[in-house]
């Protein structure tokens, strides 16, 4: 919203506060713009006209604060409007709310494909590793409340896992998992398939669909040769669009365990009956 510019701070005491900042002389106008524009704001939100020393002093401080976080970003190569909506009241203990008035401002006026080049310019000040600035836009866009403390600790999980030998597959499904709070056995279980269906020409929607009832099948203590059969119904289910693919998996898994190959009578559903008996026939 516009304010009024009825009042303006004297030239001196701007220029006394500016001298002291180190900054460059092209950014004086807008050091005094920003702190003549807070000076209206607070004359109007305290209906004190004409502002008095104190509110100068605060309008001085708000621009500095502004002036110094703006010439910042500028440096790191942000354009004017990230910077100038970053450092618009920042909030130095909300960076993440900071980057999203920046990166929303940006969307909103150049699209989300330069809003995404300046979210990673900014990752990338933090920490040059690519795989840290991956990490970093990844949890900034799924509402962890400090990105760069979660990136940080993908980056370090993630270089161990490949340190030991892991694929980068495997190391980034497994790090994504463990930081959802999962246990390390899950992680394994989950990275493990995710990765042999990737190895194995899958999309990566379909290998996390498989993934997942994979871990859930070993969560289960099941038996190997019960999460055997039950992932092979599944995935033949997934491959053939069968509907409900966990139960269509789990009446295969008691015909092949359970009753010798033959579909046994306390399953039949008769939804599944000729398509297991011809699975079953084929797996003999």
């Amino acid at each position: 919203m516009d304010i009024e510019q009825k009042w303006n701070i004297p030239e001196e005491l701007l220029r006394k506060a500016f001298e002291h900042l180190s900054i460059e002389e092209e950014l004086y106008s807008l050091f005094k713009a920003r702190a003549n524009r807070c000076v209206n704001e607070l004359a109007k939100q305290f209906k004190q006209e004409p502002p008095d020393k104190e509110d100068f002093n605060s309008s001085i401080e708000t621009a500095t604060t502004y002036i110094q976080e703006f010439e910042r970003q500028v440096l790191i190569g942000h354009s004017e409007l990230w910077s100038d909506k970053y450092a618009c009241n920042i909030d130095p203990d909300n960076e993440v709310n900071n980057v999203q008035n920046a990166y929303d401002a940006v969307k909103l006026q150049f699209g989300e494909n330069i809003a995404e080049k300046e979210l990673a310019l900014y990752a990338n000040s933090l920490c040059e590793d690519p795989i840290f600035v991956e990490a970093y836009i990844y949890y900034f866009h799924n509402v962890f409340e400090d990105p760069e403390i979660t990136a940080k600790e993908y980056t370090d999980m993630y270089k161990s896992l490949i340190e030991k030998g892991k694929s980068a597959i495997y190391a980034k499904e497994y790090t994504l998992h463990f930081i959802n709070d999962y246990l390390e056995e899950d992680c394994e279980n989950y990275a493990s398939k995710f990765e042999e269906c990737i190895t194995n020409g899958r999309d990566e929607d379909t290998s996390r669909r498989i993934a997942y009832a994979y871990e859930d099948q070993c969560r289960a203590n099941r038996p190997k040769n019960v999460i055997k059969a039950y992932m092979d119904g599944f995935e033949y289910a997934i491959d053939n669009s069968i509907k409900s693919p966990y139960d269509f998996a789990e009446e295969y898994m008691k015909a092949f365990c359970f009753s010798g190959g033959k579909k046994p009578s306390f399953v039949a559903k008769g939804e599944y009956d000729d398509i297991i008996c011809k699975l079953l026939v084929n797996k003999g």
